[in-house]
């Protein structure tokens, strides 16, 4: 009697877990119908080993729904048999919102090339709102893949329920693979150090497990800097790094102010101060501007100009995306919790100079043209704060300007490139003289990518692509991303039409002009170091010659660059203190990396950094060559250093940034 209890009691939990087994299996299937789809939505040619490649990532697919399995078990095995009807539509329903969730996460991945992580929740209200407006409007393709997806969610497994009719024994060998994955694997994603390629990391990756995780490790990972000993750390960082003479721990980025002039040689100046024009574009990439650029330039303008150009070929931003480039740029500044400009969210900015500031003081005007919403990013509250006068944005074009096409919502992101520039002489023109410091952001290279008369720089782009010497295989890398090419193309165009009418002005001779990228372009894989890879070009009628310099340096170097001309071809006050995280741009005739420069991520984490020869990357040690191409780098000792060196740096970042404690200013040298 007992056995026959037993036996029944065991059948009976074995046919309690008849409907999980089914939908996890329902599941893994739904997983890897999603992997499909981002296979060939993201590879422009089917190959075995880049399909193999790929599908070796489904093995956390499986993991992954196996762990969803176990939670259903447990929920069916602990419910009476009368809640299983419920509990079964329950489930259905979960699992067909975590295919959709998976399926979108996966649309985001194609987009971005980065999975999408904790950076969920950095972004404000009204800028979540912005953004989704901005996503490309669904297409048939991503319509019927939502359908399918739903559709495959639900009726799968209600299937298998209806028409697999298994004993309840054999429930335990058809789940056994997942409770083998569960048991023995213990991490969900793979283990990124064991990756030379983010896009060989994030490809594997199932990519609504990545963001659960990503949720949980920023959660429990959190720094503050009340948990550190400032001065101990202050005096660890400044031993390690050992760049300046610095002021004292309680203002840790502040140091003397003896930076050389390392520009000034090249410029035959005028009498009059100069003008300064930064064109900051859009998404320029190294990839696709300069020469040996790594899929060939679409950008002939700029390169014309860049031979006749002061031009440094490994310029790097500080940031993965544009939230970034304005505090360094303009600032050297420290970045915050998600970037500098978003301090306001929560309390005033900390004390700090600028560039802004400086030449304000000596008869100055500062301009900033933009043809979407300034008040993107907090744009336009750290302008005002900077000292800028004018600011041009979404609201400042007439009737006979016409905005990027609307995608079917009707959302668009602004004005084009060239409305941004003609728009903008229309308002100097009402200005009256005086030297000038003004900065252009462009939008056109942004998604979706729609220039104005697309079919047009669609030929561009073909007549461009012969030029090209490619194979066909080649071809159509560059033809499954016609639009970015297209809008490239157009772009560049449309600074070369911005030139030709700034000639015409009387200031022309005697300005400068700064020409770089925000960040990258994510058109394809790159190595963790590439995304931030961008050229710069100082152009100027008064440059005695032009040269190009393969050493790294940064936006970060801007500022102090700048200052230092000024201060030394025409006498600009300076203060002896600054907060400078960056130095005078380096001038070197040969490759050479010698700086200290933390990078951070679209997810708004610094756990990458250039220091030297070395770079560190989530953990992750390379050596960087001259090529700008990185290898990976095994060197215990140097690995330790440089996660101390970057743990240090994000100490002091935090605390600076939160505790006003960025700059002071003084009036003589201090070391209290």
């Amino acid at each position: 009697m007992k056995k026959e209890s037993f036996l029944k009691k065991t059948e009976s939990l074995l046919h309690k877990i008849e409907y999980p087994v089914k939908i996890t299996w329902s599941l893994v299937f739904v997983f890897i119908l999603i992997r499909t789809f981002e296979y060939f939505s993201f590879s422009s040619q089917f190959t075995v080993a880049g399909f193999s490649d790929y599908f070796s990532g489904i093995r956390y697919d499986f993991l992954f729904a196996g762990l969803i399995g176990v939670v259903l078990i447990l929920l069916f095995l602990l419910l009476p048999r009368k809640f299983h009807k419920p509990a079964l539509i329950f489930s259905i329903i979960s699992v067909a919102i975590l295919s959709l969730l998976t399926l979108s996460l996966s649309e985001y991945y194609l987009v971005t090339l980065i999975p999408l992580d904790h950076s969920l929740l950095i972004y404000p209200v009204s800028d979540i709102l912005y953004i989704a407006g901005s996503s490309a409007g669904l297409g048939i393709g991503q319509i019927l893949k939502f359908l399918l997806v739903v559709f495959t969610s639900i009726a799968l497994p209600l299937v298998l329920i209806e028409k697999l009719n298994c004993p309840p024994k054999a429930n335990i060998p058809v789940f056994l693979p997942f409770l083998v994955f569960v048991l023995f694997f213990n991490n969900i994603t793979p283990d990124i150090r064991k990756f030379d390629q983010n896009h060989d990391f994030y490809k594997r990756v199932n990519k609504t497990s990545y963001l659960s995780k990503q949720l949980i490790l920023n959660y429990k990972n959190g720094l503050h800097f009340s948990d550190y000993d400032i001065t101990a750390i202050a005096s660890k960082y400044h031993e390690l790094v050992d760049h300046h003479d610095y002021l004292n721990p309680q203002l840790p980025f502040m140091r003397a102010n003896n930076d050389a002039d390392v520009i000034g040689q090249y410029f035959d100046f005028n009498e009059d101060k100069p003008n300064f024009v930064f064109l900051i574009v859009e998404s320029l990439d190294r990839n696709f501007s300069g020469p040996d650029a790594g899929w060939g330039s679409f950008t002939p303008f700029l390169d014309s100009l860049a031979k006749n150009s002061l031009y440094w070929s490994n310029f790097l931003s500080t940031s993965e995306r544009t939230f970034n480039v304005l505090p360094s740029s303009f600032a050297s500044l420290p970045y915050g919790d998600k970037g500098f400009m978003s301090i306001i969210e929560e309390e005033p900015y900390p004390d700090f100079l600028s560039l802004h500031e400086l030449l304000s003081h000596t008869g100055y005007r500062n301009n900033f043209f933009y043809g979407g919403w300034a008040y993107f990013d907090y744009k336009e509250v750290f302008l005002n704060e900077i000292g800028v006068d004018f600011i041009l944005d979404i609201n400042g074009f007439g009737k006979e300007y016409t905005k990027i096409d609307s995608l079917e919502d009707g959302f668009t992101w602004g004005y084009p490139d060239h409305a941004v520039y003609q728009r903008s002489l229309e308002i100097l023109d009402s200005m009256p003289y005086q030297p000038r410091l003004d900065i252009y952001m462009t939008l056109s290279m942004h998604d979706p990518f729609l220039p104005p008369s697309p079919e047009h720089w669609e030929e561009v782009f073909y007549n461009h692509l012969e030029l090209l010497n490619i194979s066909d295989e080649e071809r159509s890398f560059y033809q499954h991303r016609k639009a970015q090419f297209s809008t490239i193309l157009y772009a560049d165009d449309a600074i070369r039409q911005f030139f030709y009418n700034y000639k015409q002005r009387p200031e022309f001779d005697n300005t400068i002009f700064f020409i770089y990228g925000d960040h990258h372009m994510p058109l394809h894989s790159y190595n963790p170091l590439e995304k931030y890879h961008v050229p710069l070009i100082i152009y100027s009628p008064m440059l005695k010659e032009s040269k190009t310099f393969p050493s790294i340096s940064s936006t970060a170097d801007i500022t102090p660059t700048l200052l230092s001309m000024m201060s030394k071809q025409f006498n600009l006050e300076t203060p002896q203190w600054v907060h400078w995280l960056g130095h005078p741009i380096n001038t070197s005739s040969a490759f050479q990396s010698n700086r200290f420069i933390p990078l951070m991520r679209v997810n708004r984490n610094i756990d990458e950094l250039l220091w030297g020869k070395y770079f560190l990357s989530e953990g992750r040690l390379f050596v960087v060559n001259k090529n700008m191409n990185i290898a990976p780098y095994s060197n215990k000792k140097v690995l330790s250093k440089m996660k101390k060196a970057l743990k240090y740096f994000n100490i002091l970042n935090d605390y600076v940034c939160h505790s006003n404690s960025v700059y002071k200013p003084l009036t003589q040298r201090s070391r209290d």
